[in-house]
């Protein structure tokens, strides 16, 4: 499956400040739902619709963060929570994301 993760772009129109997301990297990624203790964990955080996200690291996901960052899956919408780069061994990173409802 593919995700597209988009960068927020803020721009100024009419005097107004306007949010607009820009496509940044489309990647094959692996959706995983949480299992177990990081399960009880969200839900003790009230965090629903959770989904890990898992692709292959490059370059251009080092920069992702939470704040300039979502990822869009098909036609739903998901704000990055954490981004965990495996002990940075650069195999792998791991999105974790909650569904924009």
């Amino acid at each position: 499956m593919y995700l597209m993760i988009q960068k927020r772009k803020k721009t100024v129109e009419k005097g107004r400040p306007v949010e607009v997301w820009d496509d940044y990297f489309k990647c094959w990624c692996e959706v995983k739902s949480l299992y177990g203790k990081e399960l009880y964990s969200a839900l003790e955080a009230k965090l629903e619709n959770v989904v890990n996200f898992e692709t292959r690291f490059c370059g251009k996901l080092e920069a992702i963060n939470t704040k300039e960052y979502r990822v869009k899956w098909g036609e739903r919408q998901f704000n990055i929570i954490s981004v965990d780069y495996g002990r940075y061994e650069r195999r792998k990173v791991v999105l974790k994301a909650q569904e924009v409802v």
